[in-house]
Formats: structure tokens, sequence, C-alpha cells
């Protein structure tokens, strides 16, 4: 048998994507209950939030760039090419989940 299979410790990249997701998500969160808090003014209030939307499309998206473009190992057997499809479109998912939960928090008043 010429092929060995995928290395266990591959399957955290299935949850990479949705780690930056949630993680932005509490920041997110953390910065508008903080920022209404303490009086932040809007335009800063509102630049934090963004920043944050976009460093986390940035990271999934890159995320997303580098593991597309790395080709599965030829000497994995078809679990490995299968593990590396399914990484690529978890991160599709994430970087489009990103988009649709966290963008619109944007568009919202920052506080009231």
């Amino acid at each position: 048998m010429s092929a060995r299979p995928a290395a266990i410790y591959r399957l955290w990249l299935l949850a990479l994507g949705f780690s930056v997701w949630c993680s932005a998500l509490v920041i997110l969160y953390v910065l508008h209950s903080v920022g209404c808090a303490f009086h932040w003014s809007n335009g800063a209030l509102r630049l934090g939030l963004s920043l944050t939307v976009l460093v986390a499309l940035a990271l999934v998206g890159w995320l997303w760039r580098h593991y597309a473009k790395s080709a599965p190992n030829a000497a994995l057997d078809p679990t490995g090419a299968f593990l590396q499809w399914v990484i690529v479109w978890t991160l599709i998912a994430a970087f489009v989940t990103t988009v649709f939960t966290l963008g619109p928090t944007l568009l919202l008043t920052t506080c009231t």
C-alpha cells in the first residue's frame, strides 16, 4: 500500500474559518458594548467595527486562497484529497457567513 492516510492534525483546519468568524463576532460585540458604555464618538466606534469585520474577512480570505492554491499531497490516500476539498469549502462558507452576518451590523445605528 503506497498511500498513507491524512494526518489527524489537519482536522483542526475544518474549524479554522469559523473560529475566525466567531472571534470577530465576539470582538464586534465587545467593541460595540464598550464603545456605547464609554460614549465613544460614532465615527470612532464605526471605524473599530469596520476594521474588525475587514480584518476577519481578510484573514478568512487569505486562508481560503492559501488552502485553495495548495494541492493535496499525492502521497496521501483519497481521504487526504477529500479533506483538502472540505477545508477549502469550509473556508468559503466561513467567508460568506462573515459577509452576511457581520456586514449588516455596520449599517445599524451605533448607540441609542
